[in-house]
């Protein structure tokens, strides 16, 4: 038993000795919302890296062997948990410097958690209370980030909150089921949907039924996705009058990296996400 506790003892002395002398430990995430919150928090007290490019769906994402040895190099792993990035559930199984934020998840629940503005302000504080069990020496310094951009985040939601109730919400189109949580969260009715459940294709009943829809102008707008091929939306709406507004719930024209150098936070990518739903309604 004594074998087992120090070498336990041992493990965790030697995680935190090879985060004090790292001048910037890497922190990988899963995908592009989370990476931006760690480097929110992390600010220039570490590397934050991205495994899933923002470009592609999690849902499609498939591993690489040069994928999997960045999740075995890095001093912490965060992802979302099995729900929603399911490629890395084998893989972190074994992996000591992993952390699902959300692994009790159930498969009926909507995994876009970053789009809940509640959850958004919970993934800050967890990750500075992760960043500074493993770097305690900057623990201050990642709280005092976290609690900025609390306050900055929870600026924009009253903000968003007061525009959205100023327009007449009018029924849209989605590409996917990922925004159930926002929608929620701002008292926005549930979108239609192209792709329902998880089906990765319509049927072609489904789309015709759609296009009928859309003629009889029965949507504001239909949103489109930059992780989707656009040819599904091209059959939609080709010949219709009808905004077609991007969406980007995962920030694939978002500059990460840091705020230096003109690199954007969550904010903007959440913003982003505002932005498009008013852009919708104002038409």
């Amino acid at each position: 038993m004594k074998a087992v506790v120090w070498g336990v003892l041992t493990a965790w002395m030697l995680s935190n000795i090879a985060w004090a002398d790292s001048s910037k430990p890497v922190v990988l995430s899963s995908i592009m919302p989370l990476q931006l919150i760690v480097q929110d928090v992390g600010g220039d007290a570490i590397t934050a890296e991205l495994l899933a490019p923002a470009t592609v769906s999690p849902h499609d994402f498939q591993l690489r062997p040069s994928d999997a040895q960045r999740v075995h190099s890095a001093d912490l792993v965060v992802w979302v948990g099995p729900v929603m990035e399911t490629y890395l559930e084998k893989l972190l199984r074994k992996q000591d410097n992993a952390v699902a934020l959300y692994p009790d998840l159930k498969h009926d629940e909507d995994p876009h958690l970053w789009m809940d503005a509640e959850e958004v302000q919970s993934i800050a504080r967890r990750v500075a209370r992760l960043l500074s069990d493993r770097l305690p020496s900057r623990g201050a310094y990642f709280h005092a980030n976290a609690a900025r951009f609390s306050t900055e985040f929870r600026q924009y939601d009253k903000q968003l909150r007061e525009e959205i109730d100023r327009r007449e919400v009018l029924p849209y189109l989605l590409l996917h089921d990922g925004f159930s949580r926002f929608e929620r969260h701002y008292g926005l009715p549930a979108g239609e949907m192209v792709i329902s459940g998880s089906d990765r294709l319509p049927g072609a009943r489904h789309i015709v039924e759609l296009r009928k829809r859309l003629q009889a102008g029965e949507f504001a707008c239909v949103f489109r996705e930059p992780q989707y091929a656009p040819a599904m939306l091209k059959a939609l709406t080709v010949g219709l009058e009808i905004p077609v507004i991007e969406i980007d719930p995962l920030g694939a024209k978002i500059l990460a990296g840091g705020k230096e150098g003109g690199a954007d936070g969550f904010l903007e990518l959440y913003r982003q996400l505002g932005q498009a739903f008013l852009a919708c309604f104002d038409h």
